[in-house]
């Protein structure tokens, strides 16, 4: 199968769950005999080449032009280079994600588009109650009136997202999938840490985690919080990163540390060895950063809101706090600091879980099967419209 992925932000640069999904999906289909293809429009300063081979998936970077619709030009290239590869029958089947509307005012194609529903900008603006650019509402609704198949990574995303943009199509759910690393059984793990990761933005629950570690902090619990991802601006354009560093007292300086963007090889290495990791989102879709940390047996702490119940169960393979409650947010820490044997339990089952539910491999062939049947209905439908022509003449 030829597949071709959009993607704004195919990793090794500055990544967060989409691009994750697409490389691991991608390197998994090469491997497995399929052509992948990935093209999309990045700033230009993204620290990756305009053109790269990532273990047999090629990889096309736009670049943005100056100014505030710099986004436009490349969006149009974008669409040019697509609709050439599909004529020439260089790929067979096109997947994008739902956020910015990157296909909303495409004419038709002669190969199938799926819209995999990831969580769009309108979709995060509802939970949160945030306002939202109209145009991006408009563009990402076409989007979606555009899409000739439309997929979920979660249950609670696609019913979510049919409901806002009144749609009549179905969603087929896909859950996200990863690698399985080994774990070494004589791994020793480092006391009283723990780990977030995820971008450093309110909906990742950032600002109430911190709180949460310096309500235990005061208490003389004993914990060091290694924050991991890549800092974000806030509405005044300011740096969240030194806002938040800002809350923290002097004395505690060396116990929430900020470790920045690192790459996802790394991660899976901090989780490995740390006590605990926790993100207490508040809007997810199906996020990748639990599901990894689960996957190294590490006792993970997640999210009551949006699809936090699917992956986790509390209290069996890990624990769901309420991301708005800083001191429940410390309480399963500390449940966790405080009952070793309970600890391994949910890291054992959680790393069994997603083993069992949401390999990379379980995700690729999903995926694989809905392409088929795609393209397979595409198809028939092309052959249908060709027969009533001819019959009409």
């Amino acid at each position: 199968m030829k597949v071709c992925f959009i993607c704004p932000e195919y990793p090794e640069g500055p990544h967060g769950g989409i691009g994750s999904m697409v490389q691991i999906i991608s390197r998994e289909l090469v491997h497995l005999g399929h052509q992948v293809r990935v093209i999309g429009v990045y700033p230009k300063n993204y620290p990756a080449p305009d053109h790269e081979n990532d273990l047999g998936v090629e990889v096309w970077r736009l670049r943005e032009k100056r100014g505030k619709f710099g986004w436009i030009l490349p969006y149009m290239q974008q669409f040019r280079i697509i609709k050439k590869w599909s004529e020439k029958g260089e790929i067979e089947i096109i997947e994008a994600p739902d956020s910015r509307g990157w296909i909303a005012f495409w004419s038709k194609l002669t190969v199938p588009v799926i819209l995999r529903a990831h969580g769009s900008n309108t979709y995060f603006s509802n939970i949160l109650g945030t306002h939202l650019n109209f145009l991006t509402s408009i563009i990402e609704k076409k989007s979606y009136q555009r899409a000739d198949y439309l997929a979920s990574v979660s249950h609670y995303t696609a019913k979510i997202t049919k409901e806002l943009f009144k749609l009549f199509k179905d969603f087929v759910v896909i859950h996200n999938g990863i690698e399985i690393p080994r774990i070494d059984d004589r791994l020793i793990r480092d006391p009283n840490t723990a780990i977030f990761s995820g971008s450093l933005n309110k909906k990742k629950g950032i600002f109430e985690l911190i709180e949460g570690a310096l309500l235990l902090l005061n208490a003389n619990t004993q914990i060091v919080l290694k924050i991991f991802g890549k800092d974000t601006l806030d509405q005044a354009g300011g740096s969240v990163k030194e806002t938040l560093i800002k809350l923290i007292p002097e004395e505690f300086k060396n116990n929430i540390v900020f470790e920045g963007h690192v790459s996802r090889k790394i991660l899976i290495e901090e989780y490995k060895k740390c006590t605990l990791a926790i993100f207490p989102s508040y809007a997810e879709a199906f996020a990748i950063a639990p599901l990894e940390s689960m996957v190294c047996g590490c006792p993970t702490i997640y999210t009551t809101m949006g699809s936090g119940p699917e992956l986790i169960q509390d209290g069996e393979d890990g624990l769901l706090i309420n991301p708005a409650d800083p001191k429940e947010i410390a309480d399963a820490i500390k449940r966790i600091l405080r009952d070793p044997d309970f600890a391994i339990k949910i890291g054992n089952e959680g790393r069994k879980k997603v083993i069992e539910y949401f390999s990379k491999e379980l995700m690729v062939k999903n995926s694989l099967e809905f392409y088929q049947k795609c393209i397979m209905d595409f198809q028939s439908k092309i052959g249908s419209k060709e027969k009533d022509r001819r019959n009409e003449r």
